[in-house]
């Protein structure tokens, strides 16, 4: 395999400006919860960013839309791993646009972190009851250098979060309840030097509305 096969097979890699790393991401419109949830007010999927803006351009849709339809290709996971390990990439993040489709997609998401234990994974994700059926049906769980914070639904709330390793939740003033605040507005929003979504020792993380 080549990095250019590998690049085609899984529709190439997003470049999200605010990360410090590579990222993955599909249409928002095919969101299971946010599709249902972008519409209703005061929820944060409402008036959702990757609906709008430089996600509208039509060589964006066509490359959400590209890695969406790739997602079912045999050897997605094999050349996930591969671009991660070949580019020595330490930070990946998973969907800036998009959520898991299905316990199939986690599973294949844990396969590609297993297989790159040198690099840390964040996946953010609203699919709380997809997370907790891959937790039912898979005894090994999460790796340990993927992790899966479970987003809260509605402004100033906590998520759901009997299951979760970690979460992070999105607020419409100051941050509240000892979490992390997200240093990114302060800071061009952009991530600097801050890892604190990536790191494990790291529960519960708030962001600004934006």
């Amino acid at each position: 395999m080549t990095i250019k096969e590998a690049l085609e097979t899984v529709g190439g890699l997003s470049t999200p400006s605010k990360m410090p790393c590579f990222g993955y991401s599909i249409p928002a419109g095919h969101c299971i919860t946010g599709s249902k949830l972008w519409s209703v007010p005061g929820t944060v999927c409402f008036d959702c960013y990757a609906r709008k803006g430089r996600y509208m351009f039509r060589n964006v849709r066509e490359a959400l839309e590209r890695r969406f339809q790739s997602l079912h290709d045999p050897r997605w996971t094999e050349s996930m791993a591969y671009l991660i390990k070949e580019r020595k990439m330490e930070y990946f993040r998973w969907h800036d646009s998009g959520d898991l489709q299905g316990v199939w997609h986690l599973s294949q998401i844990c396969e590609v972190a297993r297989q790159t234990p040198k690099c840390s994974h964040w996946l953010p994700t609203r699919e709380t009851r997809i997370v907790k059926a891959y937790l039912d049906e898979y005894w090994f769980g999460i790796p340990e250098n993927l992790n899966v914070r479970i987003s809260a639904m509605a402004f100033d709330k906590s998520p759901p979060i009997r299951f979760a390793r970690k979460y992070c939740l999105t607020v419409s003033g100051a941050s509240s309840n000892g979490s992390h605040t997200c240093p990114a507005p302060d800071q061009g929003n952009s991530c600097g030097d801050c890892r604190e979504c990536w790191d494990s020792k790291t529960f519960s993380i708030s962001y600004q509305k934006h």
